[in-house]
């Protein structure tokens, strides 16, 4: 687990020890790795890490070559199916140096040029360097667990796992772009392959980059069959286990102590169950408390944690640990993300870091196996729309509209609101607007003339940009199954399931990567914390893919075949527990004890000096929620958190 830098000349011009950028690049990501740095010069290349050792702690440092130093190659990330490659490598004829996952990329892409990825499972992202044929490779994981940023500056290709690793090359420059930013308000992260700074991209889950002769080519890799097969309940269940299981087994290979974060959800529970059942001594579990019982799940992790026989760990987490520990995560990230959870997130890193330098977690499992609230919510919308609209317009949604505001976590009256904000949109635009923030409608309000890059039509065509083609077709109409103008399918069973599976697959490929997985990736790296994902071993995923809707969503039952699977092995209350999420009471704090930095971040002086937002929009929404009329967590924080970005690179 490492971060990892570099550059090369796109003219072919050999790179002198006068242009060495690599050790300040380094040191802006010295967190990925704090055990070693590596570096090397090779012509027109530039390539360094920064490493956390986990596999081969004594002998695999990088840079990493091949027999005769014509192949280079700096690696982030673990490969789990490692020792099945090296036994391959070796079979045809290679020598191992090291005993580290690493060195079997270089082998098997002399071998197999690019087609070395299909070999791979794991979390990665690498820079390959073959002098021979003066190409770099890029390539970066299936579903985007390891981040890779680049850009061509002055005839310099730039990349990095994190942005201040390019910020740190002198050729590249930092200025916001506000497309970028538009998208941020509206979902609350920067979908790839933009990022919050104009001419750095990010490239995106399960796409290699190729350069050579100064031509830049990405192309795609992997792209999982959709179609669901016909298949049997227990002969689900029983694939699901006998795959989670060989996943989460292939993850607790390591030379450090590894632990598991455990909250008392379906996903982290069955992943420490697993995990307890794999270790020959009792595993190490890690949570948070909260004092609000709203979002406190720390009683429920004790439960599970009783139930495996785990070591388990768990702090509270207060306001004031929640502002200090913000405060740190500003040092580390370098785009705004609105996912309120990546702050304890970092917290629970902390602290877990200070026993194991390893651990495991349950991201994937909602959009895989379909266990968000807001999957079953869209087979309400039929029954919403089927009532009159000057019925629903004039009387219900005044009425509920009107419910008392709560600002504990996921409220009914929250719940309702956001629905009935929506339900009468088109599939995809409903689900952005449910799970996101600020309506693209809105934005002509909140932003000046000079940030208002795209109206809120064409904004939405853009966010299509980035999915997969074969997703496109799906989403842009209502079921997948042709063009019907976005209109509803009234209560036609498989059709409202259609939906449900192309929402859960839209998650896959822009929230899950742009969202969950960055908040995990610089939350725990912030902490100098390898996390490892059980439910995303690719070979779990094309299968969960193949599964038909109504196994993942029953009714209103979130996971139905999941928790089927994994009960035997877990409580048999937390099956039945409705889902929290995990989360910070980001509402009361903002009118409490974050006050301070909302005064001063969200001032009329700031707001003004800045030039980006309108002061009358943003003191309407301080008002309705300061007062409690109306529930703006999400926007306020949205904004807040641009503004601490915006403030630490800009100001």
């Amino acid at each position: 687990m490492c971060g990892i830098v570099g550059y090369l000349n796109l003219n072919g011009e050999t790179i002198g020890e006068s242009h060495d950028h690599l050790p300040a690049m380094c040191d802006s990501i010295a967190h990925r790795g704090p055990d070693e740095e590596g570096m090397k010069l090779i012509g027109p290349c530039a390539l360094g890490m920064t490493r956390l050792a986990i596999i081969d702690v004594s002998g695999g440092q990088q840079p990493i070559t091949n027999e005769d130093g014509t192949i280079w190659i700096v690696f982030n990330g673990e490969i789990y199916n490692f020792q099945e490659l090296q036994e391959r490598v070796l079979a045809l004829g290679h020598t191992l140096v090291t005993k580290s996952d690493t060195e079997v990329i270089v082998h098997l892409y002399e071998e197999y040029g690019v087609e070395c990825l299909k070999f791979l499972e794991g979390m990665f992202a690498f820079a390959l360097y073959d002098r021979k044929k003066e190409r770099l490779f890029i390539a970066r994981d299936r579903l985007g667990e390891k981040p890779l940023h680049w850009g061509v500056f002055a005839g310099t290709l730039v990349f990095s796992s994190e942005i201040k690793g390019i910020l740190s090359h002198p050729k590249s420059r930092r200025e916001l772009d506000s497309l970028a930013m538009q998208k941020y308000l509206a979902l609350e992260y920067v979908p790839n392959p933009q990022s919050m700074f104009k001419d750095i991209s990010k490239l995106p889950p399960a796409h290699f980059m190729l350069v050579e002769k100064g031509q830049v080519k990405i192309d795609r890799y992997w792209l999982p069959d959709i179609k669901s097969e016909d298949m049997s309940e227990d002969e689900a269940a029983g694939e699901i286990v006998r795959l989670l299981k060989k996943s989460t087994e292939l993850r607790l290979i390591s030379e450090v102590p590894l632990g598991v974060f455990l909250s008392g959800g379906i996903d982290s529970s069955c992943i420490a169950a697993l995990a307890s059942q794999c270790s020959k001594s009792p595993i190490k579990t890690f949570s948070i408390g909260f004092d609000d019982p709203s979002f406190d799940e720390s009683v429920h992790a004790l439960a599970v944690s009783k139930h495996i026989g785990s070591e388990h760990e768990v702090v509270t987490f207060s306001p004031d640990l929640a502002f200090e520990t913000l405060d740190e995560l500003w040092g580390i990230l370098d785009e705004p993300l609105a996912d309120a959870s990546i702050v304890p997130t970092y917290f629970l890193s902390k602290m877990t870091r200070r026993r194991v330098t390893v651990a495991l977690a349950g991201e994937g499992g909602d959009e895989l196996f379909g266990g968000y609230p807001t999957y079953y919510a869209h087979k309400f919308v039929p029954m919403w729309t089927s009532l009159p609209q000057a019925l629903r317009n004039k009387l219900i949604e005044p009425a509920l509209n009107g419910l008392p505001v709560s600002l504990n976590n996921l409220s009914m009256d929250f719940k309702i609101k956001r629905f009935i904000s929506a339900a009468s949109e088109p599939p995809v635009r409903r689900h952005l607007r449910w799970m996101g923030s600020i309506k693209l409608s809105e934005h002509n309000q909140l932003l000046t003339q000079e940030y208002r890059s795209l109206a809120a039509g064409t904004m939405e065509e853009s966010l299509f940009d980035s999915l997969p083609l074969v997703y496109r077709g799906d989403l842009r109409n209502g079921n997948g199954n042709g063009n019907n103008n976005g209109k509803h399918h009234g209560f036609n069973r498989n059709a409202i399931l259609d939906v449900v599976n192309n929402i859960m697959r839209l998650d896959m490929t822009t929230y899950l990567p742009d969202d969950l997985l960055v908040k995990s990736d610089r939350a725990s790296m912030a902490a100098s914390l390898e996390v490892r994902l059980p439910f995303l071993a690719y070979p779990l995923v094309e299968f969960a893919l193949k599964m038909p809707a109504h196994m993942k969503v029953r009714g209103m039952t979130t996971k139905y075949l999941l928790k089927k699977a994994v009960a035997p092995y877990l409580p048999d209350y937390i099956m039945k527990r409705p889902k929290k999420g995990f989360g910070i009471p980001v509402g009361k704090w903002i009118r409490q004890e974050f006050r301070p930095v909302v005064d001063e971040l969200l001032s009329e002086s700031f707001i003004k000096r800045q030039g980006i937002f309108n002061w009358v929009y943003i003191n309407n929404l301080l008002s309705e929620h300061m007062s409690q009329r109306v529930d703006r967590r999400k926007e306020l924080w949205t904004i807040l958190m641009f503004q601490w970005w915006w403030r630490k690179f800009f100001n």
